[in-house]
């Protein structure tokens, strides 16, 4: 799937709560959303995505895959 309704290159940001693991914000360059398996964790509905994290100053970090609280994700296409 890939990422619909933003110019290429936007850095989306996750509150600490909405992805797991990690301490503090993350701001990711998204690439695409794992929809082929979903996971259910404590009511919610989560996605694996795949993509470049950035450093708060906009510095790349390196290719990341995080999984993604469903609810906080941009719209998608197949």
């Amino acid at each position: 799937m890939t990422i619909d309704d933003r110019p290429v290159g936007t850095v989306w940001t996750f509150a600490e709560e909405d992805y797991r693991y990690g301490i503090g914000p993350l701001r990711i360059r998204l690439d695409r959303v794992l929809a082929g398996s979903p996971l259910q964790h404590d009511g919610d509905l989560w996605y694996e995505v795949e993509g470049v994290e950035m450093s708060d100053q906009g510095l790349v970090v390196g290719p990341r895959r995080v999984t993604v609280r469903a609810s906080r994700l941009p719209t998608i296409r197949r």
